[in-house]
């Protein structure tokens, strides 16, 4: 290195300029999103059902704990509150697309009436995996299908939202099929 003052600056200025992207990297989100796979199979288009019924995620005790039944720590609490977390989040994004005209966690279905059904596959600090699945409301037949991947998750209870917008996209994604 010369004994210029100006190079030696010009040095400190690269070294920071390096360091400031690399904190910056480290503050960007951190959650990957992998849509696996999206299937639509009703032979009626998607846009003549004008109801949607939301039930809870299912979710085994054995995807987020190793621990007996006897007791839940305050972990496995929030763990076991997650498919309601994502029911809420999913409920509130399709209500701000303005797809259906009714939506709700416990309503009747009938002919006009979608049941979103779906399950966790994967659930743990790195990688949130689940499957959605639409029904048709009178029928129970299997019209839509889901499967998706978030990746690189550091608090699973907060990528729960991230889920719901992700679920409340293939929703909205697949009207016109």
């Amino acid at each position: 290195m010369s004994s210029d003052p100006g190079s030696f600056v010009r040095v400190l200025l690269l070294l920071c300029s390096v360091c400031l992207l690399l904190v910056s990297a480290g503050c960007a989100s951190s959650s990957t999103t992998i849509i696996e796979e999206e299937v639509v199979t009703n032979s009626r288009p998607m846009y003549s059902y004008t109801s949607l019924v939301i039930h809870d995620f299912e979710l085994k005790r054995e995807l987020y704990t190793d621990s007996s039944d006897a007791g839940m720590n305050q972990r496995d609490l929030r763990y076991a509150k997650i498919p309601e977390e994502l029911s809420e989040h999913i409920e509130r994004y399709i209500k701000s697309h303005r797809i259906y005209k009714n939506i709700s966690r416990d309503g009747k279905p009938d002919a006009s009436t979608l049941l979103l059904t779906g399950k966790f596959t994967r659930l743990g600090r790195f990688k949130i995996s689940v499957i959605a699945t639409l029904r048709d409301g009178v029928s129970g037949q299997e019209v839509a299908y889901f499967r998706q991947t978030l990746w690189d998750v550091l608090d699973t209870t907060e990528s729960i939202s991230l889920l719901g917008r992700e679920v409340a996209n293939f929703i909205d994604r697949i009207q016109y099929k």
